[in-house]
């Protein structure tokens, strides 16, 4: 195997392959990257047997082959090379790297075959959508996801696709989040759930690349193909929760209230709070709302004013879970709407329905 390559393209394609590689392995041919050089250019080859990330890029081939290279130092390596043509070479399992005036050799991974993932099945269905959009919807959502296994369903995002419409949902028990783009053509009816891993690298994707982007799903795997890229993924096989039993159809107390103002109140809050039950309480009046903490280090008490609907309220959550949902808004002022101190609290636009948030309360009093 003998080719040349441009430095900094073979650096870009080891950093994206290297987002699909595990944490940890109990087969450690997939803590390396597969190469493989053809007439067709090089590809590159990083995966969990869960998720898979292919990328090509261009290079004048002498000789075509194949081999595994550890990722992480492959990508330590290319990663320090002059910004110059690589010559790439491999001799039984020793991979020689010549750049400029620079030389490394890496000993290859031993392996019979490398496992791929294949994108085929019944039941497949396209979506196309605008990328900014898309990475937008992707990060206002993927942050509410469970981060253990306990429930697997709660460990990936659903996907709801109604007519032009693609809903994004994510919950831990705790903070809720759904989010609605727009799609490019009509698409049937389908619900499917996506590892977190998996919805985050298509986010990373959206930047390689410009114009509409699509996706492709079948009834077991689901296929991102950008071009250049390419991303294969297993679908999470478990029915989500039936999540909209558990949305409030009413409220007794709405507030409207400056989203900077609120964030900036709990970011000081929790400095106080987290030295006791980690809880911030939100004291509603007629016109303004007391964001209020207090431990063995000290109080914190911060006055907002408000636009009040209903009645008054005390109510206390988590400051992470509420900063977590404002972080991932734009608007400038949102409602607030509750219905007691125990039940979950509404984050909303003024307008619209582009986005929907729900935090869990918590029990001091």
């Amino acid at each position: 195997m003998r080719f040349i390559v441009d430095s900094k393209a073979l650096n870009d394609g080891i950093l994206s392959v290297s987002k699909a590689l595990p944490v940890r392995s109990s087969m450690p041919v997939l803590d390396g990257i597969h190469l493989v050089v053809s007439g067709e250019g090089v590809l590159l080859r990083g995966s969990d047997l869960t998720l898979q990330k292919e990328y090509r890029l261009p290079a004048t081939v002498e000789e075509e082959g194949e081999c595994v290279i550890r990722g992480r130092i492959f990508s330590d390596i290319v990663r320090k090379l002059p910004p110059e043509n690589a010559f790439l070479s491999l001799d039984g399992h020793t991979l020689t790297i010549r750049c400029g005036r620079t030389v490394n050799q890496l000993q290859c991974m031993e392996y019979d075959e490398y496992p791929q993932m294949s994108f085929d099945g019944d039941d497949q269905f396209t979506i196309t959508f605008d990328r900014e959009k898309a990475k937008r919807t992707i990060e206002h959502t993927s942050f509410a996801v469970a981060q253990d296994d306990s429930r697997p369903m709660l460990a990936g995002v659903l996907l709801e696709c109604e007519g032009r419409k693609l809903s994004m949902v994510a919950t831990d028990s705790y903070q809720f989040a759904k989010n609605t783009m727009a799609i490019q053509e009509e698409a049937p009816e389908k619900k499917v759930v996506l590892p977190v891993k998996t919805i985050n690298e298509i986010a990373r994707m959206m930047e390689e690349g410009e114009g509409k982007a699509s996706i492709t799903f079948s009834r077991t795997h689901m296929k991102a193909d950008m071009g250049s890229t390419v991303l294969i993924s297993r679908l999470i096989d478990s029915d989500y929760i039936d999540y909209k039993r558990i949305l409030p159809k009413d409220c007794r107390t709405r507030v409207l209230v400056d989203r900077d103002a609120l964030m900036e109140s709990v970011d000081r809050a929790q400095l106080v709070s987290r030295e006791g039950n980690n809880s911030v309480l939100f004291k509603i009046g007629p016109e303004t709302m007391v964001v209020k903490a207090e431990s063995v280090v000290g109080k914190v008490e911060d006055e907002i004013p408000v636009q009040v609907m209903g009645d008054g309220l005390d109510i206390a959550f988590n400051p992470r879970f509420v900063l977590n949902v404002l972080k991932n808004m734009e608007d400038d002022k949102v409602y607030l709407e509750c219905n007691s101190p125990i039940n979950p609290c509404v984050v909303k636009p003024v307008n619209g329905e582009e986005y929907f948030y729900l935090i869990v309360p918590m029990r001091i009093f």
